[in-house]
């Protein structure tokens, strides 16, 4: 702290020397020149006090000379330590611009684009990087320039098109983010460019940026989606018709029932199967079947217009159609009208095509699938007895219990009508009803043919009602 009195001024003790020289040279002419006079108390008190100044003048330059080796001392000291200083300041520069120099090397050495803004939003420094993936968007001379003059310079260029029309509602709702992401930003740029963009705010109030190009990745992203989207249509349709397939319709009809158990609503279910398709794929030939099947198929999607109905190949020929809040009169209407539009197609090709229709529907509250599915198909087989080509409801459709069977295993033969050719079979069971054959292929055999069984002198007319990959269950005409 500074004192409050003023030290005496460095030369002060001139004066009093010089006082006590006067004094001093008065007293010894007082004595050599006036001897006559008296050397009373004035000589000597003229020699007092010259002794005293000159005294008080040693004092004073002691005394300066003292505070003046103080200050030298000082000086030194503080000179000293400007050194020091000056050479930690010129140290902390030199290890400053090592350090500056080693983040310019480190961040030119990432594969992604780096930006680093201030507190105001200008940009301190940038990778190589950068300006390597935005060729163009960089000039040497925009070093210190704002974020938003940045982002309008992309604007013009024309790098956003998703900014197109709305510049400078993107660019103020582009400010307003600004820093605040918690996630990347991913954006489209011109040429089908996919740029990751990802902002962080430090605490000093400097911005963050990072940006990375990841167009291969989102391509190969988009690629897996659409196969994905493939394989989830394939697994959900049929391959021929296009409609959904068998899987789907369990499903489906699984949610619609309890959809309508819930609410007590109504669940028509249709089984459509093509007359004598077998016949027309041997007359016609594969290629042709699998037109007559898209044929109908684009029949029978016309009913389906309302949400939870569902078109589906239940297999081979066989088609169910569900029909929420329908009961069963509405299912026989909307059969009825399919089986006229299937038999119009017939006049497409020489040979006549209709489909026999099973409908039933939801009973009460105790009903199961499993029992609305036999009773479609119940009634639907009980159409192809009655001579196909109609429409028979599980009202119309009286259940016969099938008459009992008994396990066999014979020999025989299957005869085409004309008795010309036989294919070798096996039964393994036979009632008075009918019977099950083991076949290596149901594959061209008829729908009509005679059964022989040699060893019990058997034959009988029959009719196919259903196959399998190696089995053929049969109906005898009596």
């Amino acid at each position: 702290m500074a004192s409050n009195h003023a030290a005496p001024p460095s030369n002060s003790w001139i004066p009093v020397a010089l006082a006590a020289f006067v004094c001093e040279g008065a007293a010894w002419l007082w004595v050599g020149y006036a001897p006559g006079l008296s050397a009373g108390w004035p000589a000597y008190g003229l020699g007092l006090l010259g002794m005293l100044l000159a005294t008080a003048a040693g004092w004073m330059l002691l005394n300066l000379n003292q505070r003046g080796r103080v200050a030298l001392r000082r000086a030194q000291i503080a000179a000293a330590r400007a050194v020091e200083q000056e050479r930690a300041t010129e140290h902390a520069q030199q290890e400053a611009e090592k350090a500056t120099e080693l983040l310019v090397t480190a961040l030119d050495a990432l594969p992604i684009g780096i930006a680093i803004f201030d507190q105001h939003d200008r940009q301190v420094i940038r990778n190589q990087c950068l300006d390597e993936l935005f060729q163009g968007l960089f000039a040497p001379d925009t070093e210190h320039e704002t974020f938003e003059t940045m982002l309008r310079r992309e604007l013009r260029m024309g790098l956003l098109p998703e900014a197109r029309g709305r510049e400078d509602a993107w660019v103020a709702m582009r400010l307003s983010e600004r820093g605040l992401q918690s996630q990347p930003v991913l954006q489209k740029h011109t040429n089908d460019r996919w740029i990751h963009t990802y902002e962080v705010r430090t605490r000093q109030g400097f911005t963050v940026v990072a940006r990375a190009e990841v167009t291969e990745l989102v391509r190969k992203e988009q690629m897996l989606e659409q196969a994905n989207a493939q394989l989830s249509r394939q697994s959900a349709t049929d391959g021929l018709t296009g409609i959904a397939n068998r899987r789907v319709f369990d499903e489906t009809l699984a949610t619609e029932w309890l959809r309508a158990a819930r609410g007590g609503g109504t669940l028509g279910l249709l089984m459509v199967d093509i007359d004598h398709f077998k016949r027309f794929n041997d007359h016609y030939g594969h290629l042709a079947g699998d037109e007559c099947l898209r044929r109908v198929t684009l029949v029978l999607s016309s009913c389906v217009r309302r949400a939870g109905e569902l078109l589906a190949r239940y297999g081979g020929e066989e088609f169910a159609i569900l029909l929420p809040k329908t009961d069963i009169d509405g299912g026989v209407q909307v059969a009825g009208k399919l089986r006229e539009a299937i038999a119009a197609l017939g006049a497409e090709f020489a040979f006549s095509i209709s489909a026999s229709f099973g409908v039933a529907g939801r009973g009460g509250k105790f009903d199961q699938i499993d029992a609305l599915l036999e009773r479609a198909d119940q009634a639907m087989y009980a159409a192809k007895r009655n001579g196909r080509n109609q429409v028979v409801s599980e009202a119309g459709a009286t259940a016969v219990p099938a008459a009992p069977r008994r396990r066999v295993l014979k020999a025989g033969k299957i005869r085409n009508l004309n008795g010309r050719t036989s294919l070798d079979c096996t039964v393994r069971s036979i009632g008075d009803d009918g019977a099950t054959l083991s076949v290596s292929s149901p594959l061209g055999i008829p729908d009509d043919f005679v059964l022989a069984i040699p060893g019990d002198n058997f034959e009988s007319p029959c009719h196919v009602t259903g196959r399998s990959e190696h089995a053929v269950e049969v109906r005898f005409k009596r």
